[in-house]
């Protein structure tokens, strides 16, 4: 007798004669298990670890493979800057200024190394930060820190010069208020980053530049390729996109994650200890999805990103400047949604009085 029984323990079905499991499609679901791995450890002695997967496989006799590397910081930074050097050729010219955008958080110090290792390019780096989201301005110290390291001269937007790039009031309510008055219950992480993009839009127009680089990973581009088209919108470019005058490039696409933060792990540890959750199931979704695939299918990502970015160099995303906005947009917005927006900006209540007075 046939009978459903996906509620049902084995020990359950002790009167049936025979019990049969398929996986859809007649496939095994075990082909690709990291159940069994060979571990590769570093030579350098340094206590610091990252771990990462890795797998081989073999289509004529359909066998894979899985490695467990041990990696130093060292071993993520030259892995990391492998990449980086390789975008960087292939997507900037010679001479070129950058103005990028950093946090003080693992993605963005990567980056900054992996920048410093362009060495046949004649780069000119121009770091900026942005201050003004309480969670943002924890990372200035790092940063600071690290461009330092680097010799180079961090600039810091502050919250008054980032509400001139938007035309909202100077001394009105701070940015984050005001979002989350306007939009009950959406995560402002989304207003964010069109903060840091328009932050790095001035950067570059005082820099005299057309190129700003932001610290997206690899999980970041795929799991945004990856909505778009799961909502019927085409794959966004990457490792660069033009975005009305300023051309928009991301040295660390192919770069996973826990490699960015093996290269730097304690300031890493303080951009995590210094986040809030993301309330957003949307963005909980899609996250999840990318690094479910990740750990399931180690190098199936960075395989997903280079066909995403085929595709979308085929047939790329343009971006039209919007008069009522202000800015640079792919669509135009539902008009309750655009109206609800501009008078967020147009609010000039004032700033609440500070603990100090």
């Amino acid at each position: 007798m046939l009978s459903a029984c996906l509620d049902a323990r084995l020990c359950e079905l002790v009167d049936a004669a025979e019990v049969l499991v398929y996986f859809n499609r007649n496939i095994d679901p075990l082909r690709f298990s990291l159940n069994g791995f060979t571990t590769i450890d570093s030579d350098d002695p340094a206590p610091q670890r990252t771990e990462y997967l890795y797998q081989r496989l073999d289509n004529d006799s359909g066998a894979s493979e899985g490695y467990l590397r041990k990696l130093t910081p060292s071993d993520c930074r030259t892995i990391v800057a492998e990449r980086v050097v390789d975008t960087v050729r292939a997507t900037l010219p010679r001479g070129a200024t950058l103005a990028v955008g950093v946090s003080g958080g693992g993605d963005s110090n990567a980056l900054l190394y992996g920048l410093s290792q362009v060495s046949d390019h004649d780069l000119t780096i121009a770091p900026m930060i942005v201050k003004g989201i309480a969670e943002w301005d924890l990372g200035v110290p790092r940063a600071t820190e690290l461009c330092a390291s680097y010799g180079l001269e961090l600039t810091i937007l502050e919250e008054a010069d980032l509400k001139e790039v938007l035309g909202v009031p100077r001394r009105s309510q701070d940015l984050a208020d005001r979002f989350e008055r306007a939009f009950v219950g959406d995560d402002f992480e989304f207003f964010g980053t069109l903060l840091i993009r328009l932050a790095l839009s001035k950067h570059c127009r005082d820099l005299g530049t057309a190129f700003m680089v932001t610290g997206l990973n690899l999980e970041d581009v795929v799991c945004e390729n990856v909505y778009r088209l799961s909502t019927g919108l085409k794959p966004a470019s990457a490792p660069k996109r033009v975005i009305g005058d300023h051309t928009l490039v991301l040295p660390l696409w192919l770069c996973p994650k826990r490699i960015i933060d093996g290269c730097f792990p304690s300031f890493s540890r303080e951009n995590y200890d210094a986040r809030y959750p993301c309330a957003s199931l949307g963005r909980n979704l899609y996250y999840s999805l990318i690094y479910a695939l990740q750990s399931q299918f180690p190098g199936y990502l960075e395989q997903l990103a280079r066909g995403l970015s085929e595709l979308a160099a085929k047939d790329p995303v343009t971006y039209d400047f919007d008069e009522s906005l202000g800015f640079e947009v792919e669509r135009l917005a539902p008009f309750p949604v655009a109206e609800r927006f501009k008078r967020m900006l147009r609010d000039a209540s004032p700033s609440p009085p500070s603990q100090a007075s």
